[in-house]
Formats: structure tokens, sequence, C-alpha cells
């Protein structure tokens, strides 16, 4: 999906407030130990793009808890 398309999409611009509010909501809490598996496209247009999204879950857990996100890279 191009990035035009994504804005097209997407209602309202997806922030890092936006995206704290709705992961509280979600029931994210502060020292939390969460594990992170998504599309970035499913979450629509987000300003600043992954930075964002992972910006706004470490503001919701705090430096007391832990995001853990799986890394896949292609074979050598």
């Amino acid at each position: 999906m191009s990035e035009s398309e994504a804005i097209a999409k997407t209602p309202s611009p997806r922030t890092r407030e936006t995206l704290k509010n709705d992961f509280h909501q979600l029931g994210l809490q502060p020292e939390m130990t969460i594990i992170v598996h998504s599309s970035l496209s499913s979450l629509g247009w987000v300003c600043g793009g992954s930075v964002t999204v992972i910006q706004a879950l470490m503001d919701i857990i705090t430096p007391n808890g832990t995001l853990v996100m799986p890394t896949h890279f292609p074979p050598y």
C-alpha cells in the first residue's frame, strides 16, 4: 500500500498522543512487559511511522517496563 493510499484510508491522523490513548484503553500500564507483533499498515497512516508507534508504547510502559518485538531478516 502506498503512503497516499494509507493516508486516504485513515479517518484522522495517528499521532504519538492518539496511539498512547489507544494503548491505554487497551489496558497497557506502566511497568508491563509487552510483546508486540504488528503490521504498521493495519494502524493506518501514522505521523512519524514505526518510530512513533514504538515511542508511544514506551511512553505507556515507562522505562521500568519491557518491550519485546520480533525481528526478521532474510537468510544469507
